[in-house]
């Protein structure tokens, strides 16, 4: 499912074309979140680049009754989604939440908070074309090591572990191998790196770098940070070779 991307949600006009959508299901890239209008209850799921799907805090706000007491909430905080998570944030939801000023503009509100049960919600700033690194970073972290890997920024890619029993034949490539054992094919490699970035972690030794997740050494490469073709010219490039 493609899911639309919205740059904001914080004027009375912005909520009324986003609920005027066939689905009010969107991303929202400032403050990263998720929002879904599409029942009597306003659901807000929390993203950034290290708290994605289960891991994500979740509000569910509404009444079963009456799409009413979600739309006097938003009105309530002057249709700015940055004030209502900022009261959200303020509130202590181990006591009695309806005790909360923010959540007095309806008798009938009621307020949940609780972790995302979706596998892969993905936050905004992790969607896109991701830049080339012109140079090392001082500390090689999880998106580091994506952008790198998705700009081809490398060369001689070499499998670290002692043995891949999680890795099935389609999730390999012989094309590179280290003591016979394939390496991770480069795309399940993104895959992993896009999905819980926050598990990995880069090393350099010399002119190798390490990736390593959860401290378990999986693949070693040689970085190289001369920034790559744009993708239009090197297809252009590569139809002149067929002529």
């Amino acid at each position: 499912m493609i899911i639309r991307v919205l740059p904001q949600l914080n004027s009375r006009q912005q909520w009324i074309d986003f609920c005027r959508r066939e689905m009010p299901y969107c991303f929202v890239e400032q403050p990263q979140c998720l929002i879904d209008f599409q029942s009597t209850h306003l659901q807000i799921t929390l993203l950034s680049s290290r708290t994605q799907g289960k891991d994500a805090i979740k509000y569910s706000l509404g009444s079963r009754r009456s799409v009413e007491p979600a739309w006097q909430l938003i009105r309530a905080c002057h249709w700015d989604l940055n004030a209502l998570l900022t009261g959200l944030e303020q509130m202590d939801f181990s006591s009695n939440v309806r005790d909360n000023s923010l959540l007095g503009v309806h008798t009938d509100l009621t307020a949940r908070k609780f972790f995302s049960k979706e596998r892969s919600v993905i936050a905004p700033s992790s969607v896109g074309l991701l830049k080339p690194l012109g140079q090392a970073p001082e500390i090689w972290s999880g998106e580091d090591l994506l952008r790198l890997i998705a700009n081809g920024q490398y060369s001689d890619l070499r499998n670290e572990q002692i043995a891949l029993p999680h890795m099935s034949d389609t999730n390999t490539s012989s094309c590179t191998q280290a003591g016979g054992i394939p390496v991770p094919s480069i795309s399940s490699l993104r895959l992993m790196l896009l999905e819980q970035p926050w598990q990995w972690v880069g090393q350099q030794h010399k002119e190798r770098l390490h990736l390593f997740r959860e401290r378990q050494p999986i693949v070693s490469l040689i970085p190289d940070f001369t920034a790559p073709a744009p993708r239009l010219k090197a297809k252009g490039n590569a139809r002149q070779n067929y002529l």
